[in-house]
Parts: C-alpha cells; sequence; structure tokens
C-alpha cells in the first residue's frame, strides 16, 4: 500500500525528531504489514532522510558507546517494555482493520473509484511574449547625488506622501516608476558591479548565446540547447536553463513530476542576496500563465504613525514592494504534459552585470501538503537550489 503525502510527513517528522518508534508505528497502521517489515522500511527511509536532510541528524551521536554490565538488565527491561508496547498496538491496529473491513467497505469502494478519476488534460500555449526592441536606461535608472545611497533613498521613498499612497491602494502591486524607486535600482547596481565572491565560492557560468527563445512557456525541441542546465533536484530531474545575449537574461524551468494542471504552481528566481544589510532579496514569480510578478525584499520598517485601517497593514510588516521590473516577462504552460516555465529579465534594470558574480537562489513550488481536512500543513517543492542563507553564485 502506498502511503499518502501526509503519512509520509508524518513519519520523516517522526523521524527527525528521534522518534522511531513512532514512525514504524504510523507506517504500520498505514500500511498494515508486520513488525519486522515495518522496522525494515523505517531504517531504509532514515538511511535515506539522512542523505537528503543530514541537517536533521547533525546532533545525533553515531557511535553509540558499548552498554555496560551495570545497565544491561536497565536494556533489558526497556527492550520487553517495548517489545509489549507493539503487541498492545498490533491488537488495536487488528481490531481497527476489521471494523474497517465490515463496516467501512463503501468507503473504500468511493476511495478506489477517485482514484481512477483521469488526469487533468495538458492547457494550451500561452500567448507569444515579444521583448521590447529598445529599452532606455533612463526608464529604470537615474543619476544619485553625492550623498544618496540605498539606505537613504530607501528611507525617503518610505515618508513620501507618494510612497505612502501607493502602498494604502490597489495600484500597490503595479510598476513604479518614481524617480526615487529609479534611484535605488542604480544605487543597488552600482554595489552589484562591484561585488566579488568569498574566496574559494564555485561559480556558475551562464551560457552566452545570440538566440532569443520564444517566451510562449513551451520548451519547444533545441530552443534551450544552448543553455547552462542545472539540475534542482537529482530524484525529480527538474531543471533550471540559464543563458543571456548580453542584454537580456532568459530562464526556464522543466518540471517533470508537475502534471497538475490546476495546482499551485510556481517557479521563483531570486538574486542580490547578501548584497545589503538592508536588502533580502528581489525576485520572480512565475505562475501557471502568461505574466510575472516581481517584488523586492527589505528589513526596513515602518517608523511613522501606527496602521489605521487595514489597507494600511503593510505598516506593520518589513517593507516589501511589488513591481520592482518593468522589463521582466514571464509564461508557463503544460502543453508537454507537464509544467514547464520561461522568463526573460532585463539585465540592467535588475542591476546583473556582465563578468560580474551574482547571487541567484531557486525554487519551483506544488500543491501545499494538507490534512484530512484540507486544512495547510506546510508547503511542498519540486526542486530548490540553494537558498537565502547559502545562495549559488552565477556570472555571464
Amino acid at each position: 500500500m502506498k502511503l499518502t503525502a501526509l503519512q509520509t510527513y508524518n513519519i520523516e517528522k517522526a523521524l527527525t525528531k528521534g522518534k522511531t518508534i513512532e514512525a514504524i508505528r504510523i507506517y504500520r497502521e498505514a500500511t498494515g504489514c508486520s513488525l519486522v517489515e515495518a522496522k525494515t522500511e523505517i531504517d531504509r527511509l532514515k538511511a535515506v532522510l539522512k542523505v537528503q536532510k543530514p541537517w536533521y541528524f547533525k546532533d545525533e551521536n553515531l557511535d553509540a558507546k558499548p552498554v555496560s554490565a551495570d545497565h544491561a538488565p536497565k536494556k533489558a527491561l526497556r527492550m520487553s517494555t517495548v517489545f509489549f508496547a507493539f503487541i498492545v498496538v498490533d491488537l488495536i491496529i487488528f481490531a481497527g482493520l476489521m471494523y474497517f473491513k465490515v463496516f467501512d467497505s463503501d468507503a473504500a469502494r468511493s476511495s478506489s473509484a477517485q482514484a481512477l478519476l483521469p488526469q487533468a488534460k495538458s492547457q494550451g500555449r500561452a500567448k507569444r511574449i515579444e521583448l521590447p526592441s529598445v529599452v532606455d536606461a533612463s526608464s529604470y535608472s537615474a543619476n544619485l547625488a553625492p550623498d544618496e545611497n540605498f539606505k537613504s533613498l530607501y528611507k525617503n521613498k518610505m515618508n513620501s506622501a507618494a510612497y505612502i499612497r501607493r502602498k494604502s491602494s490597489s495600484a500597490s502591486s503595479s510598476y513604479d516608476d518614481s524617480l526615487l524607486e529609479r534611484k535605488i535600482k542604480s544605487a543597488r547596481s552600482l554595489l552589484a558591479a562591484q561585488r566579488s565572491a568569498p574566496a574559494g565560492q564555485p561559480i556558475n557560468s551562464i551560457a552566452r548565446s545570440a538566440k532569443r527563445p520564444e517566451l510562449d512557456g513551451v520548451m519547444s525541441d533545441g530552443e534551450w540547447s544552448e543553455a547552462s542546465q542545472i539540475v534542482v533536484d537529482d530524484a525529480l530531474q527538474s531543471r533550471l536553463y540559464l543563458q543571456s545575449d548580453g542584454e537580456w537574461l532568459f530562464i526556464a524551468c522543466d518540471v517533470p513530476e508537475e502534471r497538475s494542471a490546476k495546482g499551485y504552481d510556481q517557479c521563483r528566481i531570486y538574486f542580490h542576496a547578501g548584497l545589503l544589510a538592508k536588502l533580502v532579496n528581489e525576485r520572480i514569480h512565475i505562475g501557471r500563465s502568461a505574466g510575472l510578478t516581481s517584488i523586492r525584499q527589505t528589513q526596513f520598517k515602518w517608523q511613522g504613525e501606527a496602521p489605521k485601517t487595514n489597507d494600511e497593514r503593510w505598516k506593520r510588516y518589513s517593507i516589501s514592494d511589488w513591481g520592482v521590473y518593468q522589463y521582466a516577462y514571464g509564461s508557463s504552460s503544460m502543453v508537454s504534459g507537464h509544467r514547464q516555465y520561461e522568463a526573460a529579465i532585463h539585465l540592467g534594470e535588475a542591476g546583473l552585470h556582465a563578468g560580474v558574480p551574482f547571487t541567484l537562489y531557486a525554487e519551483i513550488e506544488t500543491d501545499p501538503l494538507k490534512d484530512e481536512q484540507g486544512k495547510f500543513v506546510e508547503r511542498r517543492y519540486l526542486g530548490e537550489l540553494g537558498s537565502r542563507s547559502s545562495p549559488v553564485w552565477m556570472v555571464f
């Protein structure tokens, strides 16, 4: 019997907390197997977890000391108690299975029928996105005064009446073309141009190609053949593709295991982690169709009066600004039978410079894990590349 996502989650949670017996109990309840079979499988799962998520087991004492003669009776007593507990659990599980078999056969048949429902059909190809032929640098940058820097500019922006109105209105996610925002991008770009990777840090090279892929959410045959490829999940074979023509950074993501056309599918690419103390990251979100969201997350906090209405709830949290990129485009589809993403961002606006290393990390999110009542348990991913605290370094 195959474990559900929730059962797998509960077993992993028990193992990472050192509760092996609890994990065995959950597995037996789910599969109805014997104690020996359950222990063998849980030992296997634990070994896999130690490879995939070693940070959960870093404090575990792997070199157990032999038990002395003085402690042998206590150990034997504990083993007897554990064995008795398993016998009791066996009886309870057996009684539950008999009840299920006698009284709940209709529900079982209903569950089996649900499992045989056909999978969602592939959605159509998204409309092709055309990149602008000319991008004017003055539309995303501005000259800085000698005393202006990222921190001072952001504080001025937060205190401006126009920004407060924008953040408290329905236009808060639209592109911000204000002078202060253009200066902020310029200040960030100047710092990014001077950045260097830590000594000994591996740097991934992004392929240079004059060939521009079509942004329609479909990775056609050969379209990304010249791009640099990064496997972001070995088991699931989720792959990230990157290439540049010197003006644009093109990104694609192939997710073979994402086959739900109506799920919570999203590919997020993060830039500039670690560049500035107050700048958490700048990122793009590509969803299930044509379009893209761009966000800058900071550690700045509102210093004025408390929020008066729900529209001003942004004043309670660290500032995140939406609509920071005007020249960023993305699309996604299921034409291939599984999820594929394509995107392009303008290098000048994003503050990425040829020959200068920059940080990047990525997340490919799928439907969240939910409990039997349909309530959210945790986010789930079909691939992750780096993280905020440990991004990968790239250069083109």
